[in-house]
């Protein structure tokens, strides 16, 4: 009887036997985790220890058992995906209740939102092992996981960038001005959200074009890919380029003065309306 079964046996009055970790995979006779450096020789040595490590398996059993068939290819189109869905949503809420309109996008090029599509990515690798267990744990998570990844985001633009993009001081359950109560919920209900109905769509599109992506889709994403690297790769040079100009820091290289030329302050602040940037912000976090 497979999980899926087991599950529909107990929404039909059956007993909850429910699925337990699944087993780590058996270490190489006569490695033994610590005692393994010992032996290692060559950097593939070192490599084919790392791979068979205690916390490597870990992550790999972890992963394993789940309701989805992750790959690297489905975590980055649930990234595009949830990056493009959620700018809109979010653009959309701000015309509804503030009534104008306000550029929320995250990187310096296309209508995306990186947050929403970390949070995705985050939301199904955390619990995609939770889809056979009760709403109320999978909220508790959601609602961990998602405070924890504001929180983080929030600490990392202030220290790094000098930037404060959102700020919750004064509201209840407010860590910070990080995250707060409100938002944790709205984590929650979202990670509920995702695993419900969400997870089920995907894993229908996996079943119905499982082994029929083409050469093309390959090529598409892999492009892709690269183009996603490439914008946040340039959004980090920019960003930290602003938080130096706060500052008064002159440009040291020729990169700095393309960067002061192509994304000056003026442009940044019509392309990032909800973003604050100074010389004082990020004191208090380091």
């Amino acid at each position: 009887m497979n999980v899926e079964q087991k599950y529909h046996d107990v929404e039909n009055g059956g007993s909850p036997t429910l699925p337990g970790p699944a087993p780590l995979p058996e270490l190489p006779e006569g490695e033994e985790g610590a005692s393994a450096p010992k032996r290692i020789r060559s950097l593939r040595d070192f490599v084919d220890w790392l791979v068979n490590s205690t916390l490597v398996r870990s992550f790999r059993a972890q992963l394993a058992p789940g309701y989805l068939n992750i790959d690297f290819l489905l975590l980055f189109w649930i990234f595009v995906s949830a990056s493009i869905l959620g700018l809109v949503l979010e653009d959309v809420f701000h015309v509804l209740v503030y009534g104008g309109y306000e550029s929320r996008a995250g990187f310096v090029w296309g209508p995306f939102s990186p947050i929403y599509g970390v949070g995705a990515v985050a939301l199904t690798l955390f619990l995609n092992r939770f889809y056979y267990t009760h709403d109320l744990v999978i909220f508790l998570v959601a609602m961990v996981v998602g405070a924890t990844l504001e929180y983080g985001a929030s600490w990392m633009m202030e220290t790094f960038w000098h930037a404060i993009a959102w700020d919750y001081t004064g509201t209840f359950g407010s860590i910070n001005g990080r995250t707060n109560f409100f938002f944790g919920v709205m984590w929650g209900t979202l990670g509920l959200f995702w695993v419900r109905f969400v997870l089920p769509i995907i894993k229908a599109v996996q079943k119905r074009f499982a082994g029929k992506a083409g050469k093309a889709f390959q090529i598409i994403s892999w492009v892709l890919v690269v183009f996603m690297i490439v914008d946040a790769v340039m959004t980090v040079l920019v960003l930290h380029r602003e938080g130096q100009r706060t500052q008064g820091i002159p440009p040291a290289t020729q990169i700095d003065v393309i960067l002061d030329e192509v994304f000056p302050d003026e442009w940044l602040q019509e392309r990032f309306h909800n973003m604050t940037v100074s010389a004082d912000v990020g004191k208090s976090a380091q």
